[in-house]
Protein backbone atom coordinates (compact mmCIF):
# COMPACT_ATOMS: atom_id res chain seq x y z
CA UNK A 1 0.00 0.00 0.00
CA UNK A 2 1.24 3.16 -0.58
CA UNK A 3 -0.23 6.89 -0.69
CA UNK A 4 1.27 9.78 -2.20
CA UNK A 5 0.65 13.61 -1.22
CA UNK A 6 2.83 17.15 -2.36
CA UNK A 7 2.80 20.40 -1.05
CA UNK A 8 5.40 23.26 -2.76
CA UNK A 9 7.79 21.68 -0.21
CA UNK A 10 7.18 18.40 0.20
CA UNK A 11 6.53 15.18 -1.19
CA UNK A 12 5.60 12.51 1.17
CA UNK A 13 5.20 8.09 0.79
CA UNK A 14 4.01 6.38 3.48
CA UNK A 15 3.85 2.60 2.70
CA UNK A 16 2.22 0.13 5.24
CA UNK A 17 4.11 -2.30 5.52
CA UNK A 18 5.79 -4.70 8.55
CA UNK A 19 8.78 -5.23 10.06
CA UNK A 20 10.85 -7.25 12.83
CA UNK A 21 10.80 -5.23 16.06
CA UNK A 22 12.23 -5.94 19.14
CA UNK A 23 10.23 -5.69 22.32
CA UNK A 24 9.84 -6.72 26.02
CA UNK A 25 7.38 -8.86 27.27
CA UNK A 26 6.01 -9.42 30.78
CA UNK A 27 2.32 -10.04 30.14
CA UNK A 28 0.68 -12.69 29.08
CA UNK A 29 -0.56 -12.42 25.57
CA UNK A 30 -3.30 -14.33 23.75
CA UNK A 31 -2.48 -15.98 20.48
CA UNK A 32 -5.53 -16.33 17.54
CA UNK A 33 -5.34 -18.09 14.44
CA UNK A 34 -5.24 -14.52 12.89
CA UNK A 35 -1.83 -14.43 14.29
CA UNK A 36 -0.74 -17.25 12.30
CA UNK A 37 0.95 -16.87 9.03
CA UNK A 38 -1.41 -18.22 6.14
CA UNK A 39 -0.98 -15.60 3.53
CA UNK A 40 0.54 -16.85 0.26
CA UNK A 41 4.13 -15.24 -0.15
CA UNK A 42 4.50 -15.05 3.80
CA UNK A 43 7.99 -17.00 4.76
CA UNK A 44 10.10 -17.61 7.28
CA UNK A 45 13.79 -18.35 7.47
CA UNK A 46 15.38 -20.45 10.59
CA UNK A 47 18.72 -21.88 12.07
CA UNK A 48 18.07 -25.95 12.84
CA UNK A 49 20.38 -28.33 14.19
CA UNK A 50 22.09 -31.57 12.19
CA UNK A 51 23.04 -33.28 15.15
CA UNK A 52 21.85 -33.60 19.30
CA UNK A 53 21.81 -30.24 20.53
CA UNK A 54 22.20 -29.79 25.02
CA UNK A 55 19.40 -27.91 25.92
CA UNK A 56 19.31 -28.22 29.43
CA UNK A 57 19.88 -24.71 30.50
CA UNK A 58 17.41 -24.07 27.70
CA UNK A 59 14.12 -24.72 28.32
CA UNK A 60 13.35 -23.24 31.60
CA UNK A 61 10.56 -23.73 34.24
CA UNK A 62 6.74 -23.28 33.61
CA UNK A 63 4.78 -20.40 35.04
CA UNK A 64 6.18 -16.96 34.14
CA UNK A 65 7.35 -14.54 33.20
CA UNK A 66 10.13 -16.25 31.69
CA UNK A 67 12.88 -15.26 29.76
CA UNK A 68 14.11 -17.52 27.09
CA UNK A 69 17.62 -16.70 25.39
CA UNK A 70 17.57 -18.68 21.65
CA UNK A 71 19.34 -15.16 19.95
CA UNK A 72 22.92 -17.25 19.46
CA UNK A 73 23.95 -17.15 15.41
CA UNK A 74 24.35 -19.90 13.39
CA UNK A 75 26.71 -22.19 14.55
CA UNK A 76 28.60 -25.30 13.49
CA UNK A 77 26.05 -28.18 12.85
CA UNK A 78 23.25 -25.65 12.06
CA UNK A 79 21.61 -25.61 8.48
CA UNK A 80 19.38 -22.63 7.33
CA UNK A 81 15.83 -23.68 6.31
CA UNK A 82 12.86 -21.84 4.87
CA UNK A 83 9.48 -21.91 5.63
CA UNK A 84 7.18 -20.33 2.72
CA UNK A 85 3.09 -20.13 2.26
CA UNK A 86 1.78 -21.52 -0.81
CA UNK A 87 -1.15 -22.25 -2.53
CA UNK A 88 -1.87 -26.46 -2.65
CA UNK A 89 -1.63 -26.54 -6.40
CA UNK A 90 1.64 -25.45 -6.21
CA UNK A 91 2.43 -29.31 -5.89
CA UNK A 92 1.15 -32.33 -7.59
CA UNK A 93 0.51 -33.76 -4.06
CA UNK A 94 -2.13 -31.17 -2.78
CA UNK A 95 -4.99 -32.74 -4.58
CA UNK A 96 -5.01 -35.36 -1.78
CA UNK A 97 -5.72 -32.66 0.40
CA UNK A 98 -8.61 -30.99 -0.91
CA UNK A 99 -10.15 -29.51 2.17
CA UNK A 100 -6.72 -27.57 2.70
CA UNK A 101 -6.85 -23.74 1.36
CA UNK A 102 -2.82 -23.18 1.65
CA UNK A 103 0.35 -25.36 2.25
CA UNK A 104 4.02 -24.84 4.31
CA UNK A 105 6.75 -25.98 2.44
CA UNK A 106 9.82 -26.31 4.17
CA UNK A 107 12.47 -26.25 1.83
CA UNK A 108 16.67 -26.72 2.83
CA UNK A 109 18.38 -23.91 1.85
CA UNK A 110 22.01 -25.62 1.60
CA UNK A 111 20.04 -28.87 -1.14
CA UNK A 112 16.89 -27.70 -1.94
CA UNK A 113 15.20 -30.50 -0.25
CA UNK A 114 11.41 -30.15 0.62
CA UNK A 115 8.54 -30.91 2.65
CA UNK A 116 5.19 -29.89 2.79
CA UNK A 117 2.16 -30.01 4.96
CA UNK A 118 -1.34 -28.71 4.35
CA UNK A 119 -4.15 -26.47 6.50
CA UNK A 120 -6.96 -24.49 6.66
CA UNK A 121 -8.02 -22.21 9.33
CA UNK A 122 -11.55 -23.05 10.67
CA UNK A 123 -13.03 -19.91 12.13
CA UNK A 124 -13.07 -19.79 16.27
CA UNK A 125 -11.86 -23.22 16.39
CA UNK A 126 -8.56 -23.43 15.26
CA UNK A 127 -5.97 -24.60 12.46
CA UNK A 128 -6.68 -27.71 10.56
CA UNK A 129 -3.76 -30.01 9.73
CA UNK A 130 -4.82 -32.33 7.21
CA UNK A 131 -2.08 -34.36 6.22
CA UNK A 132 1.93 -34.23 4.60
CA UNK A 133 4.82 -34.74 1.98
CA UNK A 134 7.77 -35.68 3.25
CA UNK A 135 10.10 -37.40 0.59
CA UNK A 136 13.29 -36.76 2.98
CA UNK A 137 12.00 -38.42 6.15
CA UNK A 138 10.55 -41.01 4.39
CA UNK A 139 11.27 -41.37 0.76
CA UNK A 140 9.23 -45.42 0.82
CA UNK A 141 5.82 -43.67 1.54
CA UNK A 142 5.87 -40.12 1.87
CA UNK A 143 2.49 -38.85 1.37
CA UNK A 144 0.57 -39.10 4.64
CA UNK A 145 -2.90 -38.19 4.41
CA UNK A 146 -4.63 -38.46 7.54
CA UNK A 147 -8.35 -39.95 7.79
CA UNK A 148 -9.29 -37.24 9.53
CA UNK A 149 -8.04 -33.84 10.04
CA UNK A 150 -6.99 -32.50 13.05
CA UNK A 151 -7.04 -29.05 15.43
CA UNK A 152 -3.60 -29.09 15.94
CA UNK A 153 -3.50 -25.18 17.54
CA UNK A 154 -6.55 -23.93 18.71
CA UNK A 155 -8.29 -20.88 19.10
CA UNK A 156 -7.91 -18.80 21.21
CA UNK A 157 -4.65 -20.21 22.54
CA UNK A 158 -3.50 -18.95 26.32
CA UNK A 159 -1.65 -19.54 29.45
CA UNK A 160 -2.79 -22.49 31.31
CA UNK A 161 -4.86 -23.83 28.57
CA UNK A 162 -5.00 -27.91 28.05
CA UNK A 163 -5.70 -29.55 24.94
CA UNK A 164 -5.52 -32.95 23.16
CA UNK A 165 -5.50 -34.51 19.58
CA UNK A 166 -5.99 -37.64 17.74
CA UNK A 167 -4.67 -39.00 14.20
CA UNK A 168 -5.02 -42.08 12.42
CA UNK A 169 -3.39 -42.57 9.08
CA UNK A 170 -0.97 -45.53 7.38
CA UNK A 171 3.02 -45.88 6.95
CA UNK A 172 5.63 -47.98 5.70
CA UNK A 173 8.66 -49.38 7.24
CA UNK A 174 11.68 -50.06 5.54
CA UNK A 175 13.89 -52.87 7.75
CA UNK A 176 16.36 -53.40 5.04
CA UNK A 177 14.81 -56.64 4.26
CA UNK A 178 11.61 -56.10 3.55
CA UNK A 179 9.05 -53.34 3.70
CA UNK A 180 6.31 -53.37 7.06
CA UNK A 181 2.86 -51.93 6.78
CA UNK A 182 1.56 -50.23 9.74
CA UNK A 183 -1.15 -48.33 11.22
CA UNK A 184 -0.05 -45.01 13.63
CA UNK A 185 -2.49 -44.05 16.20
CA UNK A 186 -1.35 -40.61 16.75
CA UNK A 187 -1.90 -39.18 20.30
CA UNK A 188 -0.84 -35.49 21.40
CA UNK A 189 -1.90 -34.04 24.66
CA UNK A 190 -0.68 -30.39 24.85
CA UNK A 191 -0.29 -27.51 27.63
CA UNK A 192 0.59 -24.21 27.84
CA UNK A 193 2.59 -24.29 30.38
CA UNK A 194 4.92 -20.93 30.02
CA UNK A 195 4.84 -17.54 28.84
CA UNK A 196 7.14 -14.58 28.84
CA UNK A 197 9.98 -12.78 26.31
CA UNK A 198 11.64 -14.77 23.72
CA UNK A 199 14.81 -13.75 22.28
CA UNK A 200 15.21 -14.66 18.70
CA UNK A 201 18.41 -14.29 16.60
CA UNK A 202 18.73 -10.57 14.12
CA UNK A 203 14.78 -10.38 15.48
CA UNK A 204 15.31 -9.23 19.63
CA UNK A 205 12.60 -9.99 21.86
CA UNK A 206 9.24 -10.67 21.34
CA UNK A 207 6.35 -11.69 23.89
CA UNK A 208 5.92 -15.59 23.32
CA UNK A 209 3.69 -18.71 24.85
CA UNK A 210 5.44 -21.94 25.65
CA UNK A 211 3.58 -25.02 24.73
CA UNK A 212 4.81 -28.49 26.00
CA UNK A 213 3.44 -31.24 23.95
CA UNK A 214 3.80 -35.08 24.37
CA UNK A 215 3.47 -37.30 21.14
CA UNK A 216 2.49 -41.21 21.41
CA UNK A 217 2.52 -43.13 18.54
CA UNK A 218 0.87 -46.54 18.62
CA UNK A 219 1.88 -48.59 15.52
CA UNK A 220 -0.08 -52.13 14.47
CA UNK A 221 1.55 -54.49 11.83
CA UNK A 222 -0.90 -54.51 9.54
CA UNK A 223 -0.67 -57.39 8.10
CA UNK A 224 -0.57 -59.88 10.96
CA UNK A 225 -2.43 -57.10 13.26
CA UNK A 226 0.21 -57.27 16.19
CA UNK A 227 0.77 -54.47 18.02
CA UNK A 228 4.18 -52.99 17.49
CA UNK A 229 4.80 -50.70 20.62
CA UNK A 230 4.46 -46.98 21.45
CA UNK A 231 7.06 -44.06 20.46
CA UNK A 232 6.86 -41.03 22.97
CA UNK A 233 8.57 -37.89 21.48
CA UNK A 234 8.30 -34.18 23.93
CA UNK A 235 8.38 -31.29 21.98
CA UNK A 236 8.37 -28.16 23.13
CA UNK A 237 7.67 -24.99 21.09
CA UNK A 238 7.26 -21.01 21.60
CA UNK A 239 4.33 -19.28 19.66
CA UNK A 240 4.85 -15.87 19.20
CA UNK A 241 2.43 -13.55 17.18
CA UNK A 242 3.30 -13.18 13.26
CA UNK A 243 5.66 -15.93 12.94
CA UNK A 244 3.63 -19.06 14.79
CA UNK A 245 6.29 -21.57 16.16
CA UNK A 246 9.27 -19.46 16.24
CA UNK A 247 11.55 -21.71 18.55
CA UNK A 248 10.56 -25.46 18.29
CA UNK A 249 12.40 -27.83 20.02
CA UNK A 250 11.72 -31.72 19.52
CA UNK A 251 12.96 -34.48 21.76
CA UNK A 252 14.60 -38.33 19.97
CA UNK A 253 11.71 -40.59 19.75
CA UNK A 254 11.70 -43.25 23.18
CA UNK A 255 9.78 -46.13 24.07
CA UNK A 256 8.73 -44.18 27.66
CA UNK A 257 7.68 -40.69 28.26
CA UNK A 258 10.27 -37.98 28.21
CA UNK A 259 11.20 -36.63 31.24
CA UNK A 260 9.70 -32.40 31.25
CA UNK A 261 13.22 -31.61 31.61
CA UNK A 262 14.49 -32.21 28.55
CA UNK A 263 18.42 -32.10 28.30
CA UNK A 264 18.69 -33.13 24.79
CA UNK A 265 17.00 -32.20 21.76
CA UNK A 266 17.09 -34.24 18.44
CA UNK A 267 15.61 -31.17 16.36
CA UNK A 268 16.13 -27.41 17.68
CA UNK A 269 14.53 -24.56 15.37
CA UNK A 270 15.11 -20.75 15.75
CA UNK A 271 13.58 -18.32 13.29
CA UNK A 272 15.57 -15.33 12.62
CA UNK A 273 13.65 -13.65 9.96
CA UNK A 274 10.09 -13.56 8.64
CA UNK A 275 7.73 -11.80 6.68
CA UNK A 276 6.54 -9.06 8.89
CA UNK A 277 2.62 -8.17 9.48
CA UNK A 278 1.22 -5.07 7.83
CA UNK A 279 -1.14 -2.11 9.62
CA UNK A 280 -4.38 -1.79 7.38
CA UNK A 281 -5.51 1.61 6.28
CA UNK A 282 -2.74 3.84 6.61
CA UNK A 283 -3.37 7.10 5.72
CA UNK A 284 -1.16 10.49 5.87
CA UNK A 285 -1.94 13.69 5.53
CA UNK A 286 -0.27 17.94 5.87
CA UNK A 287 -1.44 19.69 8.46
CA UNK A 288 0.65 23.11 8.75
CA UNK A 289 4.09 21.62 8.62
CA UNK A 290 3.06 18.32 10.01
CA UNK A 291 2.75 14.98 8.17
CA UNK A 292 0.38 12.88 10.26
CA UNK A 293 -0.11 9.49 9.82
CA UNK A 294 -2.73 7.23 11.02
CA UNK A 295 -3.95 3.45 10.52
CA UNK A 296 -6.42 1.18 11.44
CA UNK A 297 -6.20 0.09 15.50
CA UNK A 298 -4.89 -3.41 16.13
CA UNK A 299 -6.06 -4.81 19.10
CA UNK A 300 -3.55 -8.44 18.59
CA UNK A 301 -0.11 -6.32 19.17
CA UNK A 302 2.02 -4.69 21.76
CA UNK A 303 2.20 -1.44 19.33
CA UNK A 304 3.71 -0.37 16.40
CA UNK A 305 7.22 0.51 14.80
CA UNK A 306 7.62 3.60 12.39
CA UNK A 307 10.34 4.14 10.07
CA UNK A 308 11.39 6.66 7.79
CA UNK A 309 14.08 6.99 4.71
CA UNK A 310 14.99 10.07 3.15
CA UNK A 311 15.50 8.19 -0.43
CA UNK A 312 14.23 4.71 -1.20
CA UNK A 313 17.43 4.20 -3.48
CA UNK A 314 18.69 3.90 0.10
CA UNK A 315 18.01 1.04 2.62
CA UNK A 316 18.76 2.04 6.35
CA UNK A 317 15.39 2.27 7.26
CA UNK A 318 15.99 4.73 10.55
CA UNK A 319 13.46 4.30 13.60
CA UNK A 320 11.45 6.98 14.31
CA UNK A 321 8.99 6.16 16.58
CA UNK A 322 7.26 3.33 18.00
CA UNK A 323 3.67 4.10 19.17
CA UNK A 324 1.25 2.17 21.51
CA UNK A 325 -1.59 3.93 19.28
CA UNK A 326 -2.79 3.96 15.94
CA UNK A 327 -1.80 7.43 15.22
CA UNK A 328 1.83 9.33 15.02
CA UNK A 329 3.23 12.95 13.38
CA UNK A 330 6.23 14.49 12.86
CA UNK A 331 6.85 17.91 12.08
CA UNK A 332 9.07 18.18 8.25
CA UNK A 333 11.89 20.00 7.62
CA UNK A 334 12.16 22.95 4.69
CA UNK A 335 15.73 21.27 4.27
CA UNK A 336 14.42 18.04 3.49
CA UNK A 337 11.85 17.82 0.97
CA UNK A 338 11.11 14.11 0.47
CA UNK A 339 10.35 11.47 3.08
CA UNK A 340 9.47 8.06 3.18
CA UNK A 341 7.69 6.63 6.17
CA UNK A 342 6.55 2.56 6.83
CA UNK A 343 4.93 1.63 9.60
CA UNK A 344 4.91 -2.38 11.43
CA UNK A 345 2.70 -4.00 13.73
CA UNK A 346 4.71 -4.72 16.87
CA UNK A 347 4.21 -9.15 17.44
Amino acid sequence: MRIHLRNSLFKIIASAITALCCLKANAQIVFSTDDLPSQFGWHSRAYVNTGEVNISTRVGQPGGPQRWDFSQPLAAGEIVKRLDIMPTTNSWHGTNFPQATYAERLTTEADGAQSWSYYHIVSDQGRAYYGFYDSVGNPVNPLKAFQAATIDLPHPILFGQTWSRIVDFEDVIDTGLFQLQIAVHFIAQAQVDAYGTLVLPRIGEVPALRVNELHAYELTDLSLGLPLGTQYIRNYYWLVRGIGKAVDLISEAQTSTPPVQLSTAKTVLRVFEFSSRSVADLHIHLEADRAILDWQLQTNTSGYRVEMLPNLALTNWQVVAEPTNNSWAEVLMPAEPQRFFRVFLKP
